[in-house]
């Protein structure tokens, strides 16, 4: 499959659950080709729903790279040169965005780079690593998900509240060794 880094997208006010997109993992493998090839010996990480097969939700392609922070700026300097830019959306973490076009459909990326002993981070890893071991917590997941937006929780804020008593359950649960 070949993509191309572009502009991230218009920006959406509320939040749409779709199906799975059985080509996520393809799109975020040719994305890590194109960052590795600029940035070589870089970790670079397939994590939130998109990276765990069958859970549906937006469809955002969340892309990590650990690294420690004094690389920060040089990595983030290199990934804007491939198309990545600031984020326009308020966000707890620095982020950079972009979209990659393949086909004609256009998918967002979030991309992080982060340090490899943030919490958030290792909660990430730990968390994709667990659900894609555990198919019944993941189709538990894709309910929640369904769910939140089936009860209106729309807007990206209550979206994420409402899925947070599941993923702290989880994470917790993870983190306890209790599966």
């Amino acid at each position: 499959m070949k993509i191309k880094i572009g502009p991230f997208g218009p920006i959406s006010d509320t939040t749409r659950y779709e199906p799975y997109d059985t080509a996520l993992p393809e799109i975020f493998e040719d994305i890590k080709l194109i960052i590795l090839k600029a940035i070589p010996d870089t970790s670079v990480e397939h994590v939130g729903s998109s990276s765990i097969p069958g859970i549906g939700g937006r469809n955002v392609v969340d892309i990590a790279i650990p690294c420690k922070l004094e690389m920060h700026d040089v990595i983030r300097i290199r990934l804007k040169t491939l198309g990545f830019e600031d984020s326009p959306f308020p966000h707890y973490l620095p982020l950079l965005v972009a979209s990659a076009v393949s086909n004609g459909r256009s998918y967002p990326i979030l991309l992080y780079v982060i340090d490899p002993k943030n919490k958030t981070y290792q909660q990430w890893i730990q968390f994709r690593d667990y659900m894609r071991l555990h198919s019944d917590d993941a189709h538990a997941y894709d309910k929640v998900k369904r769910q939140a937006i089936a009860d209106g929780h729309v807007e990206d804020e209550a979206y994420q509240k409402a899925k947070a008593p599941f993923l702290t359950r989880q994470i917790n649960k993870i983190q306890k060794g209790e599966y």
